[in-house]
């Protein structure tokens, strides 16, 4: 019994894989034509619509990074105070990653091409730009993306150029306010220096004064160094793209091939479902369940 069973669900399963395969034969044109239709329309707007992309990339190398935030401990004494004064400031990754896109450089960039000519705002800039680093490495990876292959190069070098003297001038700007803090104390030290009676204060005095001058000279020699170009290099700078990256028409259009094919199939038995109509012997069979008995052939006034 149950082998019979078995047998009928196959046989139902066949007939309606073959019902099926008859739908889609009975209206394949409906398949060819949306098909063809959606393959057209998304090779036209790719090819004569949808404005080109270009990017451009530049690699820049972090050769001074930390692996996260330090956390020093506060100390009071003059040798610690000293050395997180001229000490130059290390970044980590993503802090370099978080000024490639900070307005005060898109501006630079922006001052630079005069790009506000174009209508370029930093914000505006700044959806252009995609600035990714490399796993397990020090390697920062800027992308521009623009309609002109040319702009896209000048805006990316123009880009790591500006963020290395952004970040050498920032760090000036750390050792100044440092050698100004330094002659500061140096000034308040010598005033107690002059009105100190007693020797050992007056060594201890005369001992920070010397670490005071050594310190101010220290720093004075970091901010000669050009602190952005020892701490970034530009390894592979932008060229101009011969191709575009967007649109993909080739992918466009297989996509667009896939979607006008489930479409037009997803029709064909939505039509299917609604025509209740009765055009031939296997309808009358399928939908009322009754044998046919015999058919009248269709004939013109002419074979009457």
């Amino acid at each position: 019994m149950s082998n019979q069973n078995t047998q009928c669900d196959i046989d139902e399963k066949v007939i309606d894989l073959r019902v099926l395969i008859n739908v889609l034969k009975k209206r394949f044109w409906v398949i060819a034509l949306l098909t063809a239709l959606a393959v057209t329309a998304s090779g036209l707007l790719s090819y004569f619509v949808m404005t080109p992309v270009y990017e451009a990339k530049t690699v820049l190398l972090v050769t001074q990074a930390a692996e996260k935030q330090q956390v020093t401990a506060q100390k009071d004494d003059v040798n610690s105070i000293l050395n997180n004064a001229y000490r130059i400031p290390v970044l980590t990754m993503n802090d370099y990653i978080g000024q490639v896109k900070s307005v005060t450089l898109m501006q630079r960039v922006i001052d630079k091409l005069h790009l506000n000519k174009l209508g370029y705002t930093p914000r505006v800039l700044a959806g252009q730009i995609r600035a990714t680093a490399a796993k397990d490495s020090y390697l920062i990876e800027v992308i521009v993306s623009n309609i002109n292959p040319v702009l896209a190069a000048n805006i990316a070098n123009t880009l790591s150029q500006e963020f290395m003297a952004l970040i050498s001038e920032r760090n000036t700007e750390v050792m100044d306010r440092s050698a100004k803090f330094m002659r500061d104390q140096m000034n308040n030290i010598k005033v107690e220096l002059a009105a100190a009676t007693d020797p050992y204060e007056k060594q201890r005095l005369q001992g920070v004064l010397n670490l005071l001058a050594e310190g101010i000279t220290r720093t004075q020699i970091t901010r000669s160094i050009d602190l952005g170009s020892t701490s970034l290099a530009v390894i592979s700078p932008a060229i101009a793209p011969n191709s575009p990256v967007k649109p993909n028409k080739e992918r466009n259009m297989a996509v667009a091939f896939m979607l006008g094919l489930m479409a037009s199939v997803a029709l064909i038995f939505v039509l299917e479902f609604l025509d209740n109509t009765i055009k031939t012997p296997d309808d009358v069979a399928a939908h009322m369940g009754l044998p046919v008995l015999g058919l009248i052939p269709a004939t013109n006034s002419r074979t009457r």
